[in-house]
């Protein structure tokens, strides 16, 4: 057991490097749009949140994004945030900064949780168990100082390593155990309908869409996969050379998601999660091509024999995360029967999540996929009647061939999350504050003949053919989201 939970430090190094990379290139992301997402005269006012608060991520009031909705502000919390991602990659005060990128993740994700990914939940989830491990003990500035804490072993344990190496467990089982739906563990079509739903395709999805019975394949490789995953990280026989392996194949597996699907920094986040679980084995193998004499072992270091890994002393209570662990097996499993976008009800482990960070739920496309391409647009009204797209004045989203890929040099591409977010927690506060923002935006910028007197969220959904069979007359279900009418006290 000691074996199966134990980590090297110089992939803990690794593993802090990796997240730091992500964190830092994020908040970068995220400070293009800084005045729309995160301000009060943006997409999400403050008062917003306050009255109607999101059923997931994290309670607002933990954020100091919170204190101020003023643009000086939120960039003085990014450019804090960006000082201490860069001692994180660094490694520089690692505990402390490790410590303060979390919460400041935290604070900004409570500030605007409608655009919030898979690639956000792990990266604070993963920033939390790291508090509890030394992850500046390699490839750090702090090693290299003359008070650096010595190890006796490269390969240590302790209940932080066992909550890292489970909560990337957790991740893909519980991303695999609700795809119950015909489409995953019957006919195994689900790729082939989450491809065609248009929202998150990539050119090389379109280009499989040609080839059902590959994505056939590929359907029961990822749900086989999936539920795989912490049996294989697990398993007590060959450990060290298995890894190797499934680090090898879960990095093409999410390398594969990126190229078929816009997942935002999902795939590069999962890849930078694997590399805490590369074996001494990896790092043996390295200096034997690489001879350096910092990627080595410590018996090579100081000529010691090394007996298994070192167990460290957890940090505070020994009690408290075996305690978080069970907490979230147990959230994980509360998901699944009260999903947060089907459900306002929130219970004490709702509220705990969102005080820790903790809060999770994996299971998308479970348990069954969308059978309908999918398009999500902001539009307003003139007052002759004619529509036009707020992100994209110059393009008709219900003439455009459904097939239409969002460029990355378009505003909207940046945006489209938090559409998103509206389409699948329909929340009328947060759309009608957004659609609010982008009528007074409109109005501000055209001229008068131009001006816009409505404007709504529109859904339009067109039925998929089933794999090898042509519908000559789709079903085309076009749907209101959220209609905004300003009034004279707006």
């Amino acid at each position: 057991m000691s074996e199966l939970f134990a980590l090297d430090l110089r992939s803990l190094g690794l593993f802090r490097i990796g997240i730091a990379l992500i964190l830092l290139y994020d908040l970068l992301l995220r400070s293009f749009e800084l005045s729309f997402f995160y301000t009060d005269l943006g997409a999400t006012p403050r008062e917003v949140l306050w009255h109607s608060p999101f059923p997931m991520g994290i309670v607002w009031w933990i954020s100091p994004h919170m204190l101020s909705g003023s643009f000086a502000w939120q960039a003085f919390l990014f450019i804090l945030s960006a000082l201490f991602g860069v001692a994180l990659l660094l490694g520089y005060r690692t505990s402390w900064a490790v410590a303060i990128s979390w919460f400041l993740l935290m604070g900004s994700q409570a500030r605007q949780p409608m655009i919030l990914q898979g690639n956000d939940v792990l990266l604070r989830c993963a920033l939390f168990w790291s508090i509890f491990v030394p992850l500046g003990a390699r490839f750090s500035l702090d090693s290299l100082a003359k008070t650096a804490t010595t190890y006796h072993s490269n390969r240590i344990l302790s209940w932080g390593t066992a909550a890292i190496i489970l909560q990337l467990s957790l991740v893909y089982f519980n991303a695999g155990i609700p795809k119950v739906s015909y489409e995953w563990r019957g006919d195994f079509n689900a790729l082939y309908y989450v491809l065609n739903m248009d929202y998150f395709t990539n050119p090389f999805g379109y280009w499989l869409l040609q080839y059902p019975a590959i994505l056939v394949l590929l359907t029961k490789a990822t749900l086989l996969l999936e539920v795989s995953v912490p049996f294989l990280l697990l398993m007590p026989l060959g450990n060290a050379y298995l890894r190797l392996i499934l680090f090898a194949i879960m990095v093409g597996f999410h390398l594969g998601i990126y190229l078929c699907m816009d997942v935002g920094l999902f795939s590069f986040m999962c890849i930078a999660y694997w590399l805490v679980v590369l074996p001494s084995l990896f790092w043996d193998k390295l200096t034997a091509v690489i001879p350096w004499k910092f990627l080595g072992s410590i018996t090579e270091v100081t000529g010691t024999k090394i007996n298994g890994p070192e167990v460290l002393a957890t940090p505070g209570p020994r009690w408290l995360i075996p305690c978080l662990l069970i907490f979230v097996m147990v959230m994980n499993y509360q998901r699944y029967l009260n999903p947060p976008m089907v459900s306002d009800e929130a219970t004490v482990i709702d509220t705990v999540g969102r005080i820790t960070g903790l809060d999770q739920y994996w299971a998308m496309f479970s348990p069954g996929v969308l059978k309908d391409g999918l398009k999500i647009w902001a539009e307003g009204t003139k007052a002759d009647g004619s529509k036009v797209n707020l992100f994209n004045p110059n393009q008709d989203n219900r003439q455009s061939d459904r097939r239409m890929i969002w460029g990355k040099e378009d505003s909207y591409a940046r945006k489209r999350f938090l559409i998103w977010g509206l389409y699948e927690f329909p929340r009328d506060p947060f759309s009608r504050a957004f659609l609010k923002m982008m009528l007074e935006e409109w109005n501000q910028t055209h001229k008068a003949e131009d001006q816009i007197i409505s404007a709504q969220i529109v859904s339009l959904k067109t039925q998929t053919s089933p794999p090898y069979q042509t519908i000559e007359s789709p079903t085309i279900n076009e749907k209101t989201l959220m209609h905004y009418i300003p009034q004279p006290k707006d």
